[in-house]
């Protein structure tokens, strides 16, 4: 992709697709959370299963509501839910760029309370908008 806030997936391990990207800083942030969660072989396991998924089911995603779901009150966000020791959720987006439609990972954050939640929300609609923006 020619825009240079998005990039492959390659966290962590490489996830070869056209479809869905990681926002620029998406990749450091995960590693922080993961690295630190001494759970690096679950989340990898549940991670790729996630992205097969949504590579696989493309916006049909959502219809697997244990894995996914489409955030209320916001227009273009949506979550992969990763249940576990920790509850690492995934803010994403589903993005036109240069007619191609693609998902993009905006943000992990582990969820505790629904402040965690706002926070991320906020950040994450910050850069889809940084992305429409390009």
């Amino acid at each position: 992709m020619g825009n240079t806030k998005i990039s492959n997936i390659i966290y962590p391990e490489e996830f070869k697709t056209n479809y869905i990207y990681v926002y620029l800083e998406y990749e450091d942030e995960l590693m922080l959370i993961i690295e630190q969660s001494g759970r690096k072989d679950e989340f990898i396991r549940k991670y790729r299963k996630s992205l097969l998924f949504l590579n696989n089911l493309k916006t049909n995603c959502i219809k697997q509501r244990k894995l996914f779901e489409k955030l209320k009150n916001c227009k273009d966000l949506y979550s992969i839910k990763l249940h576990g020791e920790i509850n690492l959720r995934i803010l994403f987006a589903f993005l036109n760029y240069n007619n191609t439609n693609i998902a993009v990972l905006i943000y992990p954050f582990i969820e505790k309370s629904t402040k965690d939640y706002d926070d991320a929300i906020l950040l994450s609609v910050k850069r889809i908008k940084m992305l429409k923006d390009i």
